[in-house]
C-alpha cells in the first residue's frame, strides 16, 4: 500500500490487519532488504548514477517485500469444523475461558484478550509469580450480561477472532447455526474445539486434541511458533523430571478426587462429588501425567450423583485432593477452616486416613492452559509424592531449588527473550 493511499485511505482496524503488514511479536513481518555485499574492498567514491541506480534497486526490494508480506497467508485447521486463513495476525481476540486464554498469555499475546465468559477463572494468582507477565483484567469485556448471552455483545466487542470452538457457542450460549455464520461472516471467524474432556455428546467421533495439541494450533495462527516450542521444551522436561523419579506403581499413594465443596450442603453436610483423575482432557491431565490411579474405581465405589462418608471411607484412599479447590477457595487458609476442619469434626469424616494423616490437599482448576498446567502439575506431584519432591508451600513460597520448573525462563519466553 503506498503512501497516498494511506493517506486517503481511513481503513477500519480489521481492513488494516487484512491490507497491512503483519505483525508478529509487536514488530513487522522481516523481508529483503536489498543490501549488497558488505565485504566488498572496493573503496571507489559512487557516482551520482551509481546512487540512484542503488536507491532504485532499494525502493523495488522494499516494494516487493511489502507486496509479499501484504499478501503472505496461512491457514490454521482445528477439527472437527473450524478453518481460518489469516492474512495478519489478529490483535483482539475473544475466547470463552481460561484455557484459551492462558494459551495467548503464554504466546505474549494477552493484550489480545478483550472479551471473555468471566475473568475470574485468569490464572491471575499463577501471573503473580511470573516476573513481568500480567494481564488486564478490566480490558476484558464480559460475554453474558445477567446470565444471557446475546449476539450484540459479540458485535460491540468487534474482535479479530472467536478463538472458541463453534459447538461451544451453540451449547453455552444457546446460539444456532445460523448465528454462528452471521458473526462469522459480519464479526470475526471462529477456530477451536472444545478440550476439556472429550464431547462424544456433540457427535460420534468428535476429535479430542490434547493440551498441548490445541496449544501448538493457537501457537501457529498467531506465529508464534518458537514460543510454543520454547513452553512446549520446558513442559516436556518438567515431565521427563517427574516420571523418572516416581515410585514405583506398588509404593504410590491411592488417591481419591472429588468435589469437597465448602458449605452446609456439600462438606457441613457430609454431601460429595467423585471424579475420575484418568478421565482424558485437560481438566485432570497433571494426574494422569503423575501416574495417578482412580481409588474409587479400585475400591468398586460409584460416581454416580451425591455420595456420602461411608463412601469415602468405603475406599479410604491415602490422598484426598479436592478437585477444583483452586477455584472455588480464595487460599490454603479458607480451605482449611471451611474443608478440612468441617471433616475433621465430623464423626465418619475424622476417620478417613486422609483426614487422619493431613493429606486432604486444595487441588488444582478444572480448566488450564499451559501456564496454569506447569504450574498445577508441580503442586499435584509435592501433594501427592512429598517424599520424592519436596512439599508444597504455596505459590510464591516454594524456593528456586525446590521449583520443578524454572519460572523466570517461563516469564522469558512469555516476554519474548528467548
Amino acid at each position: 500500500m503506498s503512501d497516498d493511499d494511506t493517506t486517503t485511505h481511513e481503513s477500519t482496524r480489521r481492513e488494516y490487519l487484512r491490507y497491512g503488514s503483519a505483525v508478529v511479536g509487536g514488530g513487522l513481518l522481516a523481508g529483503c532488504t536489498g543490501q549488497t555485499d558488505s565485504g566488498s574492498t572496493d573503496t571507489a567514491e559512487p557516482t551520482d548514477s551509481t546512487d540512484e541506480q542503488t536507491e532504485t534497486a532499494t525502493t523495488t526490494a522494499e516494494e516487493a517485500t511489502e507486496t509479499s508480506e501484504s499478501t503472505e497467508s496461512w491457514t490454521v485447521e482445528m477439527k472437527p469444523r473450524t478453518s481460518v486463513t489469516f492474512e495478519s495476525v489478529p490483535e483482539s481476540v475473544v475466547v470463552y475461558r481460561a484455557d484459551y486464554a492462558d494459551m495467548l498469555i503464554a504466546l505474549g499475546h494477552g493484550d489480545a484478550l478483550v472479551g471473555m465468559q468471566d475473568t475470574q477463572s485468569l490464572p491471575m494468582d499463577v501471573l503473580d509469580v511470573l516476573p513481568g507477565v500480567s494481564v488486564n483484567p478490566e480490558q476484558i469485556s464480559p460475554l453474558s450480561q445477567d446470565g444471557e448471552y446475546d449476539k450484540e455483545v459479540f458485535y460491540e466487542i468487534d474482535a479479530d477472532l472467536h478463538l472458541i470452538d463453534p459447538n461451544n457457542a451453540k451449547h453455552y450460549f444457546g446460539f444456532d447455526e445460523e448465528d454462528i455464520s452471521e458473526l462469522e461472516t459480519n464479526v470475526a471467524p471462529w477456530l477451536g474445539s472444545f478440550i476439556r474432556r472429550p464431547q462424544e455428546s456433540i457427535g460420534p467421533n468428535y476429535p479430542h486434541y490434547t493440551l498441548y495439541e490445541a496449544f501448538e494450533k493457537v501457537g501457529a495462527a498467531f506465529r508464534e511458533e518458537a514460543r510454543y516450542d520454547a513452553l512446549s521444551t520446558i513442559h516436556d522436561d518438567l515431565l521427563t523430571t517427574i516420571t523418572e523419579q516416581l515410585p514405583a506403581e506398588a509404593e504410590r499413594p491411592s488417591v481419591g478426587l472429588g468435589f469437597f465443596i465448602p458449605g452446609e450442603q456439600y462438606v457441613g453436610s457430609g454431601v460429595f462429588y467423585l471424579n475420575d483423575p484418568t478421565q482424558p482432557g485437560m481438566a485432570k491431565q497433571q494426574y494422569r501425567d503423575l501416574g495417578v490411579e482412580n481409588a474409587w474405581a479400585e475400591a468398586g465405589v460409584s460416581m454416580e450423583g451425591q455420595v456420602n462418608y461411608e463412601a469415602l471411607l468405603e475406599a479410604d484412599p491415602d490422598v484426598l485432593i479436592a478437585h477444583n479447590a483452586f477455584g472455588y477457595t480464595d487460599s490454603i487458609e479458607d480451605f482449611q477452616t471451611n474443608v478440612i476442619d468441617v471433616m475433621r469434626e465430623d464423626e465418619l469424616g475424622s476417620q478417613l486416613t486422609a483426614v487422619q494423616n493431613g493429606r486432604v490437599y486444595r487441588g488444582g482448576k478444572n480448566v488450564q492452559g499451559p501456564i496454569i498446567k506447569l504450574f498445577q502439575t508441580e503442586i499435584a506431584a509435592k501433594q501427592i509424592y512429598p517424599e520424592t519432591f519436596g512439599e508444597w508451600k504455596g505459590l510464591g513460597e516454594t524456593p528456586t531449588g525446590e521449583q520443578l520448573f524454572d519460572r523466570q525462563r517461563v516469564a522469558d519466553i512469555i516476554n519474548g527473550e528467548f
